[in-house]
């Protein structure tokens, strides 16, 4: 049974699709088997089932064989236009099962695209590229950049090492960013990523389906390029970014109990994993901050003045206005993943600068001391600002 259309599949495709209906109705192992075969479509999957357990637990008023007739006249108009749209299976649903069937399909339409199925531990001990076979290529310290074909058969890596992919499978990229280094992406579609330290970024080498979709865990800054008919989304572990405009850092390090998405530019909306098929969209626009705390569905939209402070970091710097002292240290714990401690009586001191993200953490440390004019003193792994 070839099932490699389910790779571009967003939930509503596979509630309408007649295999994949089969397949539920065998029960959860062969759910669980599909979605090892699919692993990063788990989401879309267990959406699909959640909707369809939904339309079988609604009370319906028609007779079952007028139900299984309007049903079948769905399927058939599905099969007649791939580009049947979400809207009009709403539409249909109407006749079967009412307006409150109808909200939870039309709400549905921005449901995650993307998400990592893997809940594995990522080792962040070296900069590397992993490619579709599992080849897993060191791409150095010091700033790294790759740069994809637009086949994405081709990846050049510090402008040097060329290889060769392919890309007749329906594997992911991952490119893996260790502690104190960042690295510049160019995908195939021409969109460009800078990810930050303690991160990585999961994608199609070539986006081959409706959609352009990347995972992210960590931090990045994205340059999208422009392609209407095949919109961007951005998941991470705890919200999805659906692409209008441009320029955007966000922010999903796993550790924290806070994600933010800050927009420079064009346009994004948000929803939160939490909150399922019935999640809330929220647009976000320039010089906007959305964040999402731990134990909240809903995201704290705020203005940001001084933008260039959360995206100094893929040019190589830090950027601080009137910043407390003690804020500024836990950006710069954060980037090297050290432990730093300052007293109570200079926490809250404010300083204004820039600050060099040198290789070596110890060497910034002695920058933003002189700025200060403070002192620190390393023990036991720990660094420690002192008066």
């Amino acid at each position: 049974m070839n099932l490699n259309r389910f790779n571009s599949y967003s939930a509503e495709d596979f509630v309408i699709d007649e295999i994949f209906c089969e397949i539920v109705g065998g029960g959860t192992p062969a759910v669980q088997n599909l979605k090892e075969q699919f692993p990063f479509k788990k989401h879309e999957i267990d959406l699909a089932v959640e909707m369809l357990n939904k339309l079988q637990s609604l009370e319906f008023q028609q007779s079952p064989e007028k139900k299984l007739e309007q049903w079948d006249q769905i399927l058939k108009n599905k099969r007649k236009s791939i580009r049947f749209t979400i809207f009009r299976i709403a539409a249909a649903v109407l006749l079967i099962i009412g307006s409150t069937a109808i909200a939870y399909y039309q709400l549905s339409r921005h449901s995650i695209i993307n998400q990592l199925a893997s809940t594995k531990e990522v080792n962040y001990a070296n900069a590397r590229l992993i490619l579709v076979d599992g080849e897993q290529i060191d791409i150095g310290q010091n700033r790294p950049n790759i740069k994809y074909s637009a086949d994405g058969a081709g990846v050049l890596v510090n402008d040097s090492t060329e290889k060769r992919q392919s890309v007749n499978t329906d594997g992911f990229n991952q490119v893996i960013v260790p502690f104190g280094q960042h690295t510049y992406l160019i995908l195939s579609d021409g969109t460009k990523v800078w990810i930050n330290s303690g991160s990585r970024l999961v994608y199609s080498p070539v986006f081959k389906g409706k959609s352009r979709e990347v995972f992210l865990e960590g931090e990045a800054y994205f340059e999208v390029t422009k392609d209407e008919n095949k919109p961007f989304y951005v998941g991470t572990n705890a919200f999805r970014v659906k692409v209008y405009g441009t320029k955007f850092d966000v922010q999903a390090y796993k550790q924290n109990n806070e994600y933010n998405t800050i927009l420079m530019e064009g346009k994004v909306s948000l929803e939160a994993n939490k909150g399922g098929i019935m999640a809330k969209e929220q647009f976000l626009y320039p010089d906007q901050k959305a964040t999402l705390s731990d134990n909240k569905k809903d995201f704290l939209v705020s203005e940001v003045a001084n933008i260039e402070n959360y995206t100094a970091w893929k040019d190589g710097y830090l950027l601080f206005k009137n910043e407390a002292f003690q804020s500024i240290l836990k950006r710069v714990s954060h980037y090297y993943n050290v432990d730093i401690e300052l007293n109570d009586e200079i926490q809250v001191r404010r300083l204004s600068g820039k600050l060099d993200l040198k290789e070596d953490p110890e060497r910034v440390l002695e920058g933003l001391a002189l700025i200060s004019k403070i002192r620190f003193v390393k023990t036991n792994n720990k660094y420690r600002f002192y008066e």
